[in-house]
């Protein structure tokens, strides 16, 4: 049971270099500062309706889906640059400095190390992705009285989402330096998202754009994941929002259909 001795190690590590304190107070000052401005946002636009005669629920209700999926993106952003950043050493880095020469020849084979560190930053940043989720989407249904029907549903794809990225990151780190994994986990992640653009520009006909976008998602499913994720921040009835559909927000940050049996499977065993 090496990996748990890894795994505790790494979590006492962040602790000691106050990583959870560091990210929970600039968190709370995000957290703070979007609610701030919802407020204000929202109190403005509510007086507006108001002030001409109409009913502000529904309007509030159309801009807690509207804000939803850009928190829920800037979630998506905000967990994917720290896990890039948070992890890329985590292999690569033990080599370069020699700790692998001392902890190897224990009794610790090289695959419980790799998976301790791996299972020690899931959990970090796990745990953060929820938190952060609940807190973002906790704080529009305060201001607007809006909660996604499968918020969780979400949720689970941003986690999935993470996973893909680090278990890319430490594949990576065993076999690069710190420097060049860096580089490849921004490059594909970018790469990713720039994909997903060309895609909606360019016509479904186009079969040969829609078959390298295909190939970029096995490559690198992290924003398949997020449009997943998107695809479950919208009312599951939504049809009973008036002049309001799915279709009428289809955008490159946003999928009109959920994430294909396929796709999640090959993401999920991707990121193991």
């Amino acid at each position: 049971m090496g990996w748990l001795l890894i795994t505790r190690f790494t979590l006492q590590e962040a602790i000691r270099r106050r990583l959870f304190l560091t990210m929970a107070i600039l968190t709370l000052l995000m957290l703070v500062l979007f609610g701030l401005l919802i407020h204000a946002a929202i109190d403005r636009m509510q007086a507006n309706n108001v002030a001409n005669g109409t009913d502000p629920t529904l309007p509030t209700i159309y801009a807690g889906i509207a804000i939803t999926i850009l928190a829920m993106w800037l979630v998506y952003l905000v967990i994917s640059t720290m896990t890039i950043f948070l992890t890329i050493s985590m292999i690569s880095g033990e080599i370069e400095a020699g700790t692998f020469v001392l902890i190897v020849p224990k009794p610790l084979r090289r695959a419980e190390i790799i998976f301790g560190k791996w299972l020690g930053y899931a959990l970090i940043l796990g745990l953060y992705t929820l938190l952060l989720s609940l807190a973002f989407m906790g704080i529009i249904y305060w201001f607007t009285g809006y909660w996604p029907t499968y918020a969780f549903a979400a949720i689970g794809m941003l986690e999935i989402s993470m996973l893909v990225l680090l278990g890319l990151i430490t594949l990576c780190g065993a076999f690069v330096p710190t420097a060049a994994n860096g580089v490849i986990a921004v490059m594909l992640f970018m790469g990713a998202f720039i994909s997903s653009i060309v895609q909606f520009a360019i016509p479904a006909q186009d079969y040969m754009v829609q078959n390298i976008t295909a190939v970029i998602s096995l490559i690198m499913p992290t924003d398949a994941m997020w449009h997943g994720a998107s695809y479950y921040l919208f009312p599951a009835a939504i049809g009973v929002l008036q002049n309001f559909s799915v279709s009428s927000v289809n955008t490159p940050f946003t999928a009109t259909q959920p994430i294909s049996p396929q796709l999640l499977t090959w993401a999920i065993l991707y990121s193991l």
